[in-house]
């Protein structure tokens, strides 16, 4: 792929251009608004710029630049197009009108894929004759800055498709991880929605002030998860890896679900499959080297951190 699309010049918009530029691709960023349009070119320099660092060895900010082209017509930001991504505003008929025109007017094998965070493709592709080209690739915010992608196909997704994002997206740098079914929401933002939604109820009943839930993020399960992901994090926690840990301590999120009157979340099928999936990764006999690994990780995270928090606004 050579020639990319991005259709939306907001936050995700620009943001997604700088991902392709700076993998030496060649962006058409359109927008239907005018001043939009004029406050991208302002934000993709400043982008560029303060994510200099990032660019690959050779590359320079003013020739990222050089190959992003904001366009003034839907039509020009298609032509020749090897890949769409669109990233306007979560309105489903705007998304369904867009699909559609983007449908008629691109060759059969032309990628398009949304931005979405909120609504699996098939709510607005599902009549279109390409729907099989069609699918979610969606960012964390900024995705420049932030490499993680959800790539969530509909059910009639062709899986030669999802596989050429999956490996489109890690070409670029990013890194996806597959949704293997459509939910409101996907993954990434039920999880934060998930923490969110316990911070406010702790901080409402009066446990905790709103800074100190802060704290135990960016302190402390944030420096962790820096370096290894919760169920990471957690299967290093235990001498027998995360079925050992599950035993230990699998009662306390069970607690936590029957204070809400929820089922309970831990059982043995859980414990049985994350073990199966962590093992088949990591075998119980490298824990010890991976928990070094990881605290050589977080020492370096706070050294890299110190010199900032002193400009933290």
């Amino acid at each position: 792929m050579k020639q990319i699309a991005v259709i939306g010049s907001g936050i995700i918009g620009t943001s997604w251009a700088v991902v392709f530029a700076r993998a030496g691709l060649q962006v058409r960023l359109y927008d239907g608004d005018a001043m939009q349009r004029e406050r991208a070119v302002a934000v993709l320099r400043e982008t560029v710029r303060a994510s200099a660092a990032l660019l690959r060895e050779g590359d320079s900010v003013e020739a990222v630049l050089a190959r992003v082209q904001v366009v003034d017509a839907l039509d020009a930001a298609l032509d020749g197009a090897d890949y769409v991504q669109e990233a306007i505003s979560e309105q489903l008929d705007a998304k369904r009108a867009l699909f559609a025109a983007m449908d008629a007017r691109l060759a059969p094998a032309v990628i398009l894929a949304s931005s979405s965070s909120t609504y699996g493709v098939s709510l607005f592709v599902e009549d279109l004759p390409g729907r099989a080209r069609c699918l979610v690739v969606h960012p964390m915010t900024p995705p420049h800055l932030m490499p993680v992608v959800e790539v969530a196909p509909a059910p009639w997704t062709s899986a030669v498709v999802t596989q050429q994002a999956f490996a489109f997206m890690q070409a670029l740098g990013q890194v996806p991880v597959h949704i293997h079914k459509e939910i409101s929401g996907f993954v990434l933002n039920r999880l934060q929605g998930a923490l969110l939604a316990e911070m406010f109820q702790v901080i409402a009943d009066g446990v905790i002030s709103a800074r100190d839930a802060d704290l135990l993020l960016s302190q402390g399960l944030g420096l962790r998860w820096a370096t290894v992901g919760p169920l990471e994090g957690v299967d290093l926690n235990a001498p027998g890896g995360i079925a050992d840990y599950l035993q230990r301590y699998g009662h306390i999120f069970n607690g936590m679900a029957a204070e809400k009157g929820l089922p309970a979340p831990v059982d043995e099928a859980l414990a049985a499959r994350l073990d199966a999936e962590m093992r088949a990764s990591l075998a119980l006999d490298g824990l010890a080297r991976k928990r070094s690994w990881r605290d050589l990780a977080v020492v370096q995270v706070r050294q890299a951190m110190q010199p900032l928090y002193g400009e933290k606004p």
